[in-house]
Protein backbone atom coordinates (compact mmCIF):
# COMPACT_ATOMS: atom_id res chain seq x y z
CA UNK A 1 0.00 0.00 0.00
CA UNK A 2 2.53 2.40 0.69
CA UNK A 3 4.17 1.35 -2.41
CA UNK A 4 1.33 2.40 -4.33
CA UNK A 5 0.94 5.75 -2.92
CA UNK A 6 5.26 6.35 -3.33
CA UNK A 7 4.52 5.62 -7.33
CA UNK A 8 1.18 7.73 -7.14
CA UNK A 9 3.26 11.03 -5.49
CA UNK A 10 6.42 10.55 -8.19
CA UNK A 11 3.27 10.66 -11.03
CA UNK A 12 2.04 13.46 -9.63
CA UNK A 13 5.60 15.34 -9.61
CA UNK A 14 6.02 13.93 -13.23
CA UNK A 15 2.86 15.72 -14.38
CA UNK A 16 3.89 18.95 -12.39
CA UNK A 17 7.36 19.29 -13.92
CA UNK A 18 6.42 18.55 -17.59
CA UNK A 19 3.44 20.87 -17.50
CA UNK A 20 5.70 23.75 -15.60
CA UNK A 21 8.34 22.48 -18.95
CA UNK A 22 5.40 23.24 -21.52
CA UNK A 23 4.65 25.74 -20.17
CA UNK A 24 7.66 27.69 -20.52
CA UNK A 25 8.24 26.55 -23.69
CA UNK A 26 4.91 28.34 -24.87
CA UNK A 27 5.98 31.78 -23.47
CA UNK A 28 9.15 31.95 -25.58
CA UNK A 29 7.79 30.88 -28.96
CA UNK A 30 4.94 33.61 -28.41
CA UNK A 31 7.79 36.56 -28.26
CA UNK A 32 10.01 35.18 -30.71
CA UNK A 33 10.44 38.09 -33.52
CA UNK A 34 9.14 37.50 -37.31
CA UNK A 35 11.06 38.19 -40.01
CA UNK A 36 9.11 40.74 -42.89
CA UNK A 37 10.48 40.65 -46.29
CA UNK A 38 10.60 43.82 -48.20
CA UNK A 39 10.04 44.18 -52.27
CA UNK A 40 12.62 45.90 -53.75
CA UNK A 41 11.89 48.15 -56.58
CA UNK A 42 12.17 46.15 -59.94
CA UNK A 43 15.55 47.00 -62.11
CA UNK A 44 13.89 46.67 -64.77
CA UNK A 45 12.17 49.94 -65.64
CA UNK A 46 13.41 53.41 -66.48
CA UNK A 47 11.66 56.45 -65.36
CA UNK A 48 12.41 60.15 -67.67
CA UNK A 49 11.03 63.19 -66.53
CA UNK A 50 10.53 65.72 -69.35
CA UNK A 51 9.65 69.86 -70.03
CA UNK A 52 7.72 69.97 -72.91
CA UNK A 53 6.63 73.47 -74.69
CA UNK A 54 4.24 71.36 -76.09
CA UNK A 55 2.40 67.67 -76.45
CA UNK A 56 3.89 67.29 -80.23
CA UNK A 57 7.29 67.69 -78.35
CA UNK A 58 7.18 64.06 -77.43
CA UNK A 59 8.07 61.42 -79.94
CA UNK A 60 7.01 58.15 -78.25
CA UNK A 61 4.02 56.60 -76.58
CA UNK A 62 2.69 53.67 -74.68
CA UNK A 63 3.50 50.62 -76.06
CA UNK A 64 6.16 52.14 -78.96
CA UNK A 65 9.13 49.69 -78.75
CA UNK A 66 12.34 51.52 -78.57
CA UNK A 67 15.96 51.74 -79.06
CA UNK A 68 19.08 52.52 -77.51
CA UNK A 69 19.52 56.53 -78.75
CA UNK A 70 16.04 56.67 -80.23
CA UNK A 71 14.80 60.00 -79.68
CA UNK A 72 12.32 60.40 -76.63
CA UNK A 73 11.43 64.07 -76.68
CA UNK A 74 12.30 67.09 -79.22
CA UNK A 75 11.19 70.35 -78.31
CA UNK A 76 11.78 71.54 -82.54
CA UNK A 77 8.78 73.83 -82.34
CA UNK A 78 10.34 76.13 -80.19
CA UNK A 79 13.67 75.20 -81.08
CA UNK A 80 13.04 76.74 -85.09
CA UNK A 81 11.25 80.02 -83.09
CA UNK A 82 14.78 80.64 -80.84
CA UNK A 83 17.04 79.76 -83.73
CA UNK A 84 15.03 82.33 -86.10
CA UNK A 85 15.04 84.55 -82.89
CA UNK A 86 18.74 84.03 -83.19
CA UNK A 87 19.40 85.20 -86.35
CA UNK A 88 17.51 88.13 -86.15
CA UNK A 89 19.70 89.27 -83.45
CA UNK A 90 23.09 88.58 -85.20
CA UNK A 91 22.06 90.52 -88.09
CA UNK A 92 20.87 93.59 -86.08
CA UNK A 93 23.73 93.30 -83.75
CA UNK A 94 25.93 92.88 -87.36
CA UNK A 95 23.97 96.38 -88.40
CA UNK A 96 24.86 98.22 -84.95
CA UNK A 97 28.34 97.44 -85.02
CA UNK A 98 29.12 99.54 -88.06
CA UNK A 99 31.04 102.31 -87.71
CA UNK A 100 29.46 105.98 -87.32
CA UNK A 101 30.70 108.05 -89.86
CA UNK A 102 33.80 110.07 -89.34
CA UNK A 103 33.23 113.71 -88.09
CA UNK A 104 35.68 115.83 -89.86
CA UNK A 105 37.08 118.07 -87.88
CA UNK A 106 36.88 122.26 -88.68
CA UNK A 107 40.15 122.99 -91.16
CA UNK A 108 41.98 126.05 -89.62
CA UNK A 109 41.51 129.18 -91.95
CA UNK A 110 44.37 131.65 -92.77
CA UNK A 111 42.30 133.82 -94.48
CA UNK A 112 44.69 134.32 -96.83
CA UNK A 113 42.63 135.91 -99.26
CA UNK A 114 40.64 138.66 -96.90
CA UNK A 115 44.52 139.41 -95.82
CA UNK A 116 45.76 140.12 -99.00
CA UNK A 117 42.79 142.36 -99.99
CA UNK A 118 43.34 144.27 -96.91
CA UNK A 119 46.68 144.48 -97.50
CA UNK A 120 46.25 145.84 -101.20
CA UNK A 121 43.35 148.25 -100.11
CA UNK A 122 45.74 149.60 -97.03
CA UNK A 123 48.59 150.05 -99.90
CA UNK A 124 46.78 151.97 -101.84
CA UNK A 125 45.22 154.41 -99.30
CA UNK A 126 49.27 154.85 -97.94
CA UNK A 127 49.96 156.04 -101.40
CA UNK A 128 46.85 158.21 -101.95
CA UNK A 129 48.13 159.90 -98.58
CA UNK A 130 51.14 160.39 -99.65
CA UNK A 131 50.81 162.09 -103.00
CA UNK A 132 48.06 164.33 -100.94
CA UNK A 133 50.74 165.27 -98.41
CA UNK A 134 53.53 165.67 -101.29
CA UNK A 135 51.29 167.73 -103.40
CA UNK A 136 50.59 170.44 -100.70
CA UNK A 137 53.95 171.45 -100.69
CA UNK A 138 53.95 172.07 -104.64
CA UNK A 139 51.31 174.91 -103.63
CA UNK A 140 52.99 177.95 -104.65
CA UNK A 141 50.05 180.00 -102.71
CA UNK A 142 49.47 179.84 -99.24
CA UNK A 143 45.79 181.77 -99.21
CA UNK A 144 43.43 180.44 -100.48
CA UNK A 145 41.83 182.81 -102.49
CA UNK A 146 44.96 183.11 -104.82
CA UNK A 147 45.06 179.24 -105.06
CA UNK A 148 41.45 179.21 -106.66
CA UNK A 149 42.55 181.89 -108.87
CA UNK A 150 45.97 181.32 -110.36
CA UNK A 151 46.42 177.37 -109.50
CA UNK A 152 43.08 176.07 -110.13
CA UNK A 153 44.48 173.07 -112.07
CA UNK A 154 46.48 172.19 -109.11
CA UNK A 155 43.22 172.36 -106.65
CA UNK A 156 41.36 169.95 -108.79
CA UNK A 157 44.11 167.45 -109.45
CA UNK A 158 43.99 167.84 -105.39
CA UNK A 159 40.42 167.40 -105.00
CA UNK A 160 40.73 163.99 -107.40
CA UNK A 161 43.47 162.80 -104.74
CA UNK A 162 40.88 163.58 -102.34
CA UNK A 163 38.18 161.88 -103.44
CA UNK A 164 40.49 158.81 -104.94
CA UNK A 165 41.76 159.05 -100.43
CA UNK A 166 37.90 158.44 -99.87
CA UNK A 167 37.34 155.62 -101.93
CA UNK A 168 40.45 154.14 -100.73
CA UNK A 169 39.71 154.43 -97.49
CA UNK A 170 36.17 152.57 -97.74
CA UNK A 171 37.91 150.14 -100.04
CA UNK A 172 39.86 149.52 -96.33
CA UNK A 173 36.89 149.28 -94.32
CA UNK A 174 35.47 146.95 -96.73
CA UNK A 175 38.40 144.44 -96.59
CA UNK A 176 38.10 144.84 -92.62
CA UNK A 177 35.08 144.08 -92.40
CA UNK A 178 34.99 141.00 -94.93
CA UNK A 179 38.05 140.02 -92.65
CA UNK A 180 35.77 139.94 -89.80
CA UNK A 181 33.18 138.57 -90.95
CA UNK A 182 35.78 135.28 -92.32
CA UNK A 183 36.69 135.20 -88.23
CA UNK A 184 32.85 135.65 -87.59
CA UNK A 185 31.98 132.48 -90.10
CA UNK A 186 35.37 130.53 -88.44
CA UNK A 187 34.00 130.96 -84.73
CA UNK A 188 30.04 129.85 -86.27
CA UNK A 189 31.75 126.92 -87.95
CA UNK A 190 33.36 125.95 -84.67
CA UNK A 191 30.41 126.45 -82.27
CA UNK A 192 28.57 124.07 -85.15
CA UNK A 193 31.36 121.46 -85.06
CA UNK A 194 31.36 121.09 -81.24
CA UNK A 195 27.45 120.58 -81.31
CA UNK A 196 27.90 117.85 -83.70
CA UNK A 197 30.68 116.60 -81.81
CA UNK A 198 28.33 116.24 -78.84
CA UNK A 199 25.45 114.89 -80.56
CA UNK A 200 28.50 112.25 -82.47
CA UNK A 201 29.54 111.73 -78.86
CA UNK A 202 25.46 110.93 -78.01
CA UNK A 203 24.97 108.44 -81.10
CA UNK A 204 27.94 106.50 -80.19
CA UNK A 205 26.89 105.96 -76.69
CA UNK A 206 23.32 104.82 -77.75
CA UNK A 207 25.20 102.69 -80.56
CA UNK A 208 26.29 101.21 -77.80
CA UNK A 209 23.46 100.25 -75.51
CA UNK A 210 21.94 99.19 -78.49
CA UNK A 211 25.29 96.70 -78.96
CA UNK A 212 25.38 95.46 -75.58
CA UNK A 213 21.36 94.96 -75.36
CA UNK A 214 21.32 93.42 -78.67
CA UNK A 215 24.81 90.94 -76.87
CA UNK A 216 22.70 90.28 -73.84
CA UNK A 217 19.18 89.02 -75.62
CA UNK A 218 21.87 86.93 -78.12
CA UNK A 219 23.21 85.28 -75.36
CA UNK A 220 20.13 84.43 -73.45
CA UNK A 221 18.94 83.47 -76.58
CA UNK A 222 22.34 80.77 -76.69
CA UNK A 223 21.42 79.79 -73.10
CA UNK A 224 17.82 78.76 -74.45
CA UNK A 225 18.91 76.76 -77.06
CA UNK A 226 21.83 74.92 -75.25
CA UNK A 227 18.49 73.72 -72.51
CA UNK A 228 16.88 72.84 -75.46
CA UNK A 229 18.58 69.68 -76.05
CA UNK A 230 16.64 66.24 -76.97
CA UNK A 231 16.82 63.65 -75.10
CA UNK A 232 17.40 59.69 -76.37
CA UNK A 233 16.49 56.86 -74.73
CA UNK A 234 19.70 55.27 -73.25
CA UNK A 235 18.00 51.51 -72.79
CA UNK A 236 16.30 49.17 -75.44
CA UNK A 237 13.01 48.28 -74.37
CA UNK A 238 9.02 49.23 -74.70
CA UNK A 239 7.13 52.67 -73.30
CA UNK A 240 5.07 51.12 -70.91
CA UNK A 241 3.26 54.48 -69.10
CA UNK A 242 3.41 58.21 -70.73
CA UNK A 243 2.10 60.38 -67.60
CA UNK A 244 1.79 64.47 -67.61
CA UNK A 245 3.08 65.95 -64.65
CA UNK A 246 2.11 68.99 -64.48
CA UNK A 247 1.66 72.26 -66.94
CA UNK A 248 2.10 75.61 -66.76
CA UNK A 249 1.95 78.60 -69.50
CA UNK A 250 5.35 77.88 -70.78
CA UNK A 251 5.75 74.41 -70.08
CA UNK A 252 4.50 70.86 -69.76
CA UNK A 253 6.19 68.12 -67.40
CA UNK A 254 5.89 64.68 -68.30
CA UNK A 255 7.02 61.44 -66.99
CA UNK A 256 7.87 58.85 -69.30
CA UNK A 257 8.91 54.94 -67.73
CA UNK A 258 10.54 52.87 -69.82
CA UNK A 259 10.21 48.86 -69.58
CA UNK A 260 13.46 47.19 -70.11
CA UNK A 261 12.71 43.79 -69.53
CA UNK A 262 10.74 43.69 -73.02
CA UNK A 263 13.61 44.87 -74.53
CA UNK A 264 15.66 41.59 -73.80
Amino acid sequence: MKRTYNLLGYLLLGIAAYAFVNANNTGVIATAPITEETTQPTPNRHTITLVLSQLSDLKVEEGQRINVGDIISDRTTEKTKLQAKKQRLESSLTQAKLPLNALKPVPQPKFQTELASLKQAQFNLDAIVKQINNFDEKLHFKDPWHVQVFESEKVQKLADLKRKELEASINVEKAIASLDEAKLNYQKQQYEHSIKVSDYQTLMQKQQEQVNSLQTQLDTVDDELDKLTSVYSPYRGKIRRVKILGQNERSITAEVTLDIRDGK
